[in-house]
């Protein structure tokens, strides 16, 4: 995963969208707001709320979409001293 955020706190409107690709491991904390995130190739989505947070769980494009003002604050994964990627 690259992580290209200058500020890794991003503001959204209501129903604006943000995403992400090949984020696993990346953690997505909801500092304001209730945000609604989706995983490709899952069946299941998962709706995050002020002071909650979702880790990433698969390689794919994940959309975070505003249901009201949000501010999210994503945590790029920790790579292993010993990974080589």
């Amino acid at each position: 995963m690259q992580m290209h955020l200058s500020h890794p706190l991003v503001s959204l409107d209501a129903g604006e969208v943000l995403t992400l690709d090949d984020a696993v491991g990346a953690r997505i904390h909801s500092r304001l707001g209730t945000v609604w995130v989706t995983e490709e190739g899952s069946r299941q989505d998962h709706i995050v709320g002020p002071g909650g947070a979702l880790v990433v769980g698969r390689q794919g494009r994940i959309v975070v979409q505003a249901l009201r003002p949000a501010q999210v604050f994503i945590d790029a994964p920790v790579t292993a001293a010993n990974d080589s990627h």
